[in-house]
């Protein structure tokens, strides 16, 4: 299958996903979803892996070189741990319309991070795609009648959300450019799910630990035990959408296409969110809501396509 057909699978499943997590989120709550989600998807993955790719248990540790372990682990606690603990808060209290445009952020975090990793270049057009995405974000986050809207759908311009819908792109942009580098920046390439399931194993060591030092893991893990306001199916479908079908196709893609078509692709994300947010939630697509998730992706089609122009 061609890598565009791969990236836009990824952007559906994402954007499907986002719903499914926000019910969860704020049936149990965001720290126990997303620790369990983790577990529950490395899980699925490592059947997957053993049962389906023939891969043993000894073989899924001793693959990896230590390189791999390093950026791929690193890049499941900053992208998975961190990143979409902040977005599933910032989709609970901003709603996913909203929510869903910080993700344009991320191609921009990719490239900073990218120019100080990797060497990569950045110029003024690179930076005026940024300014671009921003004004489209601040647009839709400052609309008077959008913010009506979301009210009337049981969601706010939170600041809390809105900090912390950056900070998840921000760690989401710096995830995939460590996965890079995990996966084939080195001669010794390693299986698409392969990279997801260390990637999982780290964030979701990371998540328990952080709740065990924070003394909420009892917390954390009762509602998920008691299937709280019946929240496990909404969990268990995310997951698979989300961390396992999204980021296995967002991997798969990112390999056989360019970094830059794949993340222009991923950036259309809040377009597919908006019509699903409204059969939803009932939240009124706004004229202002549609040109700023425009603009947004604009901004990055242009920061990415920078050095094409």
């Amino acid at each position: 299958m061609r890598g565009e057909y791969i990236a836009l699978i990824t952007t559906v499943c994402w954007s499907l996903g986002i719903f499914p997590f926000t019910a969860a989120s704020q049936r149990i709550g965001t720290a126990a979803v997303n620790q369990w989600r983790l577990l529950l998807a490395w899980t699925i993955i490592s059947g997957i892996l053993f049962f389906v790719n023939s891969i043993s248990i000894p073989q899924l540790f001793s693959n990896p070189h230590g390189y791999q372990y390093l950026f791929l682990g690193l890049s499941g606690i900053i992208g998975f741990t961190i990143g979409d603990y902040c977005s599933f808060t910032s989709f609970t209290l901003l709603g996913p319309k909203l929510g869903s445009l910080y993700t344009t952020f991320a191609p921009g975090a990719a490239l900073t991070i990218g120019f100080l990793v990797l060497g990569e270049k950045i110029n003024l057009i690179g930076i005026f795609g940024i300014c671009v995405t921003l004004a489209g974000v601040i647009w839709l986050t400052l609309s008077k009648k959008d913010t009506l809207a979301a009210e009337k759908a049981g969601f706010t311009r939170d600041k809390k959300g809105i900090i912390l819908g950056i900070i998840g792109a921000l760690c989401q942009g710096t995830g995939l450019v460590l996965s890079k580098l995990g996966m084939d920046w080195y001669s010794d390439k390693l299986p698409t799910m392969h990279a997801v399931w260390i990637r999982l194993m780290f964030a979701f060591t990371a998540a328990f630990l952080v709740s065990l030092f924070m003394k909420r893991l009892v917390a954390n893990s009762k509602p998920i035990f008691a299937n709280k306001n019946n929240g496990i199916p909404l969990m268990v479908l995310g997951t698979l959408l989300g961390p396992v079908a999204g980021v296995s196709f967002s991997l798969l893609a990112i390999q056989k296409i360019e970094v830059a078509v794949a993340q222009t692709i991923f950036a259309l994300l809040p377009i597919v969110v908006l019509p699903v947010n409204f059969l939803v939630y009932k939240e009124k697509i706004t004229i202002q809501s549609v040109f700023a998730c425009l603009i947004a992706i604009v901004g990055v089609f242009i920061l990415i396509w920078r050095n094409r122009f």
